[in-house]
């Protein structure tokens, strides 16, 4: 038996190999939506549409500047063992760099 033969005697919806399968979901989608009549989807308005787009494009760099909060707090006091008050310093962090990269 062909595939066209098998198209053929295989029922609406039937998936018969995994080629096809993405093609018959589409193809019952499809056909149930227009059975349905497909409702009217609700507009948002632009300024929340903007607003939506600047969330999800600026979450993955507001989390990488909390784990560098985090990441500074830990290093200096758990690790460091260095004072609370002095890890949000910036007279501290210059001393670092300025230790790290001082000429030698």
């Amino acid at each position: 038996m062909s595939m066209a033969d098998e198209r053929i005697d295989r029922q609406p919806g039937e998936v018969v190999s995994q080629a096809e399968d993405g093609v018959a979901v589409r193809q019952k989608r499809a056909g149930r939506a227009k059975a349905e009549g497909a409702p009217n989807k609700k507009q948002r308005p632009d300024g929340v549409k903007m607003l939506l787009w600047i969330l999800r494009k600026s979450i993955v760099p507001l989390i990488m500047l909390i784990m560098l909060i985090a990441g500074l707090y830990i290093g200096y006091v758990i690790f460091g063992n260095g004072p609370k008050t002095d890890v949000f310093s910036w007279s501290t962090w210059k001393h670092l760099y300025d230790l790290v990269f001082a000429e030698s």
